[in-house]
């Protein structure tokens, strides 16, 4: 794990992650981890946001209270700011977050296709009720309007729709490689998400052939375990970084005030 960074982990202010910034910190030290960013789930709307992300008046809350334990570590590990940023774009959301110089750089995330939750286990119940290829390609749409947006660094879960073990029938490597295209032209990282493998799905987001493509077609990676508890930090990293390897990848990206550079695997 030594030099490697964890990119996506949670606070306490989204209403579902354990401990506070510091055991979290703490955590990636242990881990041997070069870097580790929070990237707190920002506002969504009343409705939707209970128990998932933080309220719209908390984001300065959230940004002072990962700079104060920025200050406490200094010298032990880099902490980054970032933001997990649902897409298609709430007005909960206050967009001039998207270009704030506190922010390190911005995960963009899909978490609902038309209003539906389908990664809430709430929720589960809908996929009886949709054709599989059709959920496939309206949420790759989403990530396609993400990617053009033009505004995030980092694709979250590249491939989240899996997340119940539901899969599509259809070949959707066409689909993926275009993509795989527009985030390459934007420089726009993809993270390897290891969280799924603590979900029915059993496996990293992204899969091994969409790691595939994703390096064949240029596009920069980087690594997160999705934690929302402290021993959740660099899960499974060293299965990540063979994964990582073996498509190709010999280094990953890291971000500092939306720039990215590399860092060797």
């Amino acid at each position: 794990m030594k030099g490697l960074v964890d990119y996506h982990t949670h606070t306490p202010l989204c209403g579902h992650a354990e401990g506070s910034p510091d055991d979290f910190i703490r955590a990636a030290v242990r881990a041997g981890l070069s870097e580790i960013g929070f990237s707190d789930h920002a506002p969504l709307p009343t409705g939707l946001r209970e128990g998932i992300t933080m309220l719209p008046e908390q984001v300065e809350e959230y940004l002072a209270l990962v700079g104060s334990a920025r200050e406490r570590h200094t010298g032990s590990i880099v902490v980054k700011t970032a933001m997990e940023v649902d897409f298609p774009f709430h007005d909960s959301f206050d967009r001039r977050y998207l270009a704030d110089d506190r922010i390190d750089y911005l995960i963009g995330s899909c978490h609902f296709i038309d209003g539906w939750g389908f990664d809430n286990p709430d929720h589960l119940d809908e996929f009886d009720h949709r054709n599989i290829d059709t959920v496939y390609a309206d949420y790759f749409a989403i990530v396609s309007g993400l990617i053009a947006a033009g505004v995030f660094n980092i694709i979250g879960h590249f491939d989240l729709v899996k997340k119940f073990g539901h899969r599509s029938r259809a070949d959707q490597s066409g689909m993926v490689r275009r993509l795989a295209g527009e985030c390459a032209a934007r420089g726009i990282a993809v993270e390897i998400n290891t969280s799924g493998l603590r979900k029915p799905a059993g496996e990293m987001y992204p899969s091994a052939s969409i790691l595939s493509i994703l390096f064949d077609e240029g596009v920069p990676l980087t690594l997160g375990s999705d934690a929302h508890n402290p021993d959740e930090v660099a899960y499974e990293f060293a299965l990540a970084a063979e994964a990582a390897k073996k498509a190709g990848y010999r280094s990953i990206s890291g971000f500092s005030k939306k720039k990215r550079y590399d860092i060797p695997l």
